[in-house]
Order: C-alpha cells, then sequence, then structure tokens
C-alpha cells in the first residue's frame, strides 16, 4: 500500500508529461494520465483522513511536522513558520 505522499509524488509526475492546454488538444492518453493523477490525489486525501481518524495527528502541509488535531479545519500552533525558516538557513 502506497503513503500518501508516494500517491501525491505519483500524480504530480503524471501531470508533468501533459503539455500545457495551449498546446492544442488532448490526447487520449493526457487525458487518462490527468483522470488518473485526480484520482490518485483523491486516494491520497482519503488516506489522510483515515490516518487522522486513527492518530488523531495530521501533518501539516508547509512544514511536514505530524499536528495533532481535533478537527480538520485548521491547525494549532506549531511554530510553522520558525521551522521553515531553519529549513531555510540549512539549506542555504
Amino acid at each position: 500500500m502506497s503513503t500518501p505522499m508516494e500517491l501525491r509524488t505519483r500524480a504530480a509526475e503524471l501531470e508533468s508529461r501533459v503539455p500545457p492546454a495551449t498546446a492544442g488538444p488532448r490526447t487520449d492518453d493526457e487525458r487518462m494520465w490527468l483522470e488518473k493523477a485526480t484520482a490518485l490525489r483523491a486516494e491520497a486525501d482519503r488516506l489522510d483522513e483515515l490516518d487522522w481518524e486513527r492518530t488523531g495527528q495530521i501533518p501539516c502541509s508547509d512544514c511536514g511536522t505530524m499536528v495533532r488535531t481535533k478537527t480538520l479545519e485548521y491547525l494549532p500552533p506549531h511554530n510553522c513558520i520558525a521551522r521553515q525558516n531553519a529549513n531555510r538557513s540549512t539549506d542555504a
């Protein structure tokens, strides 16, 4: 079974195969790739929600930190900006 991150990576890979819409009409393969990418993203979202129901934690999409939350509407404060700045300073 794939993780949500692996599913989203695969979806991005499929979407990268498709040229921009201004390049002309989509081929059958291009439409199939986009439909598969949409299905993979939906599956990743479903797995994230199931994992949240089981553990009560969800990853922050900005910094990747697992945060415990009671609802999926918002995340409690978890020093996200500080973590992102620290990651940027170590990457430089």
